[in-house]
C-alpha cells in the first residue's frame, strides 16, 4: 500500500515507467541528461584549464640590480615606491608594471626626469586576477597626465603585484 499514490490506483513505478511511452519518453531523456552533464564538465573542465595556463605580457620597469640584499639602500627596502624581487639569485627594483608599452614609457620618463635609469623589461604573468587588475590600472595610467598621480598609481599597481603574484 505504500506504494500507491493517494489519488491513482496504479503503483509509482508504474506511473512512472508503466507503459511503453512513458520509457521511451524517460529512458532518451536519462541519457540526454546524462550526456550533457558530462559534456558540460569536459567543457567546463577545459576553459579552466585554459584559463589557468594563459600568459599576458607585461612589461616590468627596472631601476636597479644587486647581487645581494645588503648592497640595497635602506632607503630602497622601506620604500614603497620600490618593489624588491628576488630573481635567479639577482635583487631587481622595480618602479613599475604595466601591460601598455607607451605607459611604461609614461613612467619611465618620470624617473628619467629625477636622473633615475630605468630599464623596460619584457615579461610574462600567468596571474589572471592581478591581470585583470593591471589592464584597469593601465586605462587610468594612460589618462593621466600628473606625474604625482602616475607614481601614486604605479605604487598602488607594485602593492597587489606583491599581494597577488608573490604573495607577500
Amino acid at each position: 500500500v505504500w506504494f500507491f499514490l493517494p489519488f491513482f490506483d496504479k503503483p509509482v513505478w508504474y506511473i512512472c515507467l508503466g507503459d511503453k511511452m512513458k520509457k521511451n519518453f524517460w529512458i532518451p531523456l536519462t541519457i540526454a541528461i546524462v550526456l550533457g552533464f558530462i559534456s558540460a564538465q569536459i567543457v567546463y573542465s577545459t576553459y579552466r584549464n585554459n584559463l589557468s595556463s594563459s600568459s599576458y605580457n607585461a612589461y616590468l620597469l627596472q631601476i636597479a640590480s644587486f647581487e645581494n640584499v645588503d648592497s640595497i639602500s635602506s632607503d630602497m627596502k622601506d620604500n614603497a615606491d620600490y618593489l624588491i624581487v628576488n630573481e635567479n639569485n639577482m635583487y631587481n627594483v622595480y618602479v613599475g608594471i604595466t601591460t601598455d608599452l607607451s605607459n611604461a614609457n609614461k613612467i619611465k620618463n618620470i624617473y628619467e626626469k629625477k636622473d633615475i635609469e630605468v630599464y623596460i623589461k619584457p615579461t610574462v604573468i600567468n596571474n589572471i586576477e592581478f591581470v585583470s587588475n593591471l589592464e584597469q590600472y593601465d586605462l587610468l595610467i594612460s589618462e593621466v597626465e600628473n606625474e604625482d598621480n602616475l607614481i601614486s598609481i604605479s605604487d598602488v599597481v607594485l602593492s597587489s603585484y606583491e599581494e597577488i603574484v608573490l604573495g607577500i
